[in-house]
């Protein structure tokens, strides 16, 4: 363990002043507590870094030339808020797994901007037995720190793929025998209570303003909608893949 007594110290950098755009280019994460860590090594992926407290340390009998120790106050510094973990770690970004070797049933994400939003369907998906996940190039990656911390870790878990063709992987995922859903609350489009999940699909969520894109929608087999009062319109990206994704469950 290297002791750190400066929250300016550049051997600790990564965790002060690399944004995550940079980190991602770099294909690095970075993460924090003590859960979203015991998640990643359990993974099996491999961490770069390691900045804890000493007590951290010793619990998980932690070694090596990139085990960095610092009291929270440190930790606190580099954060740049009130913290309540022990651990800051630098990792590699998991790998994309190919099209091909997604899971049978898939959710993917169309033009979702918002880290909370993103994390927070992560975990409905991995609560509800649906391990795969396709991003398109408008929606933010779920490595970005806060959508790792909105996931409670549970994207270590799933199998992800980020499409730079999507409306091309759309088709080669139907030629492979995947149904492919949208959700919107159009007219025509199918009450979600009546529907029975094939046992391939893919499950499209829209972006929060503007909803599925439209050629996506038009290329999509089934559409479905939640039925809700008509006085709001609409619900939440996440609330909905929550409610979708438990009639899609694994579980």
């Amino acid at each position: 363990m290297i002791l750190i007594n400066d929250a300016n110290d550049s051997r600790i950098v990564e965790f002060i002043s690399i944004r995550d755009h940079v980190l991602n280019s770099k294909d690095l994460i970075v993460a924090e507590s003590e859960k979203l860590f015991l998640q990643f090594r359990s993974s099996g992926k491999i961490i770069h870094k390691i900045l804890a407290t000493p007590a951290f340390i010793e619990r998980y009998n932690l070694e090596g030339e990139n085990i960095f120790g610092a009291e929270k106050k440190i930790l606190e510094s580099v954060a740049g808020f009130k913290i309540h973990f022990e651990i800051l770690f630098l990792a590699e970004k998991p790998k994309d797994t190919k099209l091909d070797a997604l899971d049978n049933r898939i959710i993917l994400l169309n033009g979702l901007s918002s880290p909370e939003n993103v994390g927070s369907i992560v975990r409905s998906s991995a609560a509800f037995g649906i391990k795969s996940i396709i991003l398109d190039e408008k929606t933010c990656s779920p490595y970005l720190r806060r959508c790792i911390r909105v996931s409670m870790g549970n994207v270590f878990a799933m199998k992800t793929y980020h499409a730079i063709n999507l409306r091309g992987d759309l088709k080669k995922l139907k030629d492979l025998g995947y149904a492919i859903l949208s959700t919107a609350n159009i007219p025509g489009s199918t009450d979600l209570a009546n529907y029975t999940f094939p046992d391939k699909c893919v499950l499209i969520i829209g972006s929060e303003g503007h909803g599925v894109d439209q050629d996506i929608i038009n290329f999509s087999d089934t559409i479905l909608k939640i039925n809700i009062d008509l006085q709001v319109a609409h619900l939440n990206a996440s609330n909905a893949a929550a409610i979708f994704l438990s009639h899609m469950s694994t579980i």
